[in-house]
């Protein structure tokens, strides 16, 4: 999978099958729409539904956590995974509030891919302001071996 208009295709697929399955899945994609994709770097943007909101309505930091969960995890699928491995480790540090209606934008960037796990960061902007920045580890060593052995026999193949 090479360029950036392939990637941003692979993504959306990747959100579509989420759609499809149903559960909590599809409840973290149905609202959002993929901005932009490259190798190792998603965007993504959703707008703050009341469903989102906490008891003095601000965005909730379990739906802020969720979309560093999911940004992480879409920035991994950029790498060509059809499945993104599991988490290991999620963290989250809220800076600022957002209201119902804005408009969350989430940039997600692989730090470091390596064998078994995944590194990702991801910051959450709303109104040009950042909101809330994560990290999130994702445990990948299924994906890196299907990868190898697709590039294998496609390698085979020629």
């Amino acid at each position: 999978m090479t360029g950036a208009t392939s990637i941003l295709n692979h993504i959306n697929k990747v959100v579509e099958a989420a759609r499809q399955r149903g559960g909590f899945d599809a409840l973290c994609f149905n609202k959002m729409t993929v901005l932009e994709a490259e190798k190792g770097r998603v965007r993504g943007e959703v707008a703050v539904a009341k469903e989102y909101l906490n008891a003095i309505g601000s965005t909730h930091g379990g739906w802020l956590s969720t979309l560093v969960d999911v940004g992480g995890s879409l920035a991994v699928a950029s790498h060509g995974f059809v499945t993104n491995g599991v988490s290991t480790d999620i963290s989250v540090s809220f800076l600022a509030g957002s209201k119902e209606g804005d408009k969350v934008v989430f940039d997600a960037q692989v730090l470091k891919l390596g064998n078994t796990l995944a590194y990702t960061r991801v910051d959450i902007f709303a109104n040009s302001r950042m909101i809330a920045t994560g990290s999130h580890t994702k445990y990948i060593a299924r994906e890196q071996t299907a990868a190898k052995k697709e590039a294998a026999a496609a390698e085979k193949a020629q």
